[in-house]
Formats: C-alpha cells, sequence, structure tokens
C-alpha cells in the first residue's frame, strides 16, 4: 500500500502463534491478524 507509511508483518505457522503476537502487539500499535483468500479454499490436486 503505497503512501500509507510504514508496515510490519509476520507469517506465522499457525493462528495460535499469530494470537500471541496479535496480543502483545495490539497494546501498543494498530494491529489485524489477516488471511489470504486462497488460504480458506481447498487445494485442487
Amino acid at each position: 500500500m503505497t503512501g500509507t507509511g510504514s508496515c510490519v508483518y509476520g507469517i506465522f505457522e499457525d493462528k495460535k502463534l499469530a494470537k500471541t503476537a496479535y496480543q502483545a502487539l495490539k497494546k501498543r500499535y494498530q494491529t489485524y491478524i489477516c488471511s489470504s483468500y486462497n488460504s480458506l479454499k481447498e487445494p485442487k490436486l
């Protein structure tokens, strides 16, 4: 997102780790948990 300022993101292997980081960071920063649209779909093999 060009022009919106600084951004830091993390990639986590599971939701529990993401939620732990979210809880720690939300106290000081505007924080969101996101997932990709493709991660919600079943893979086609």
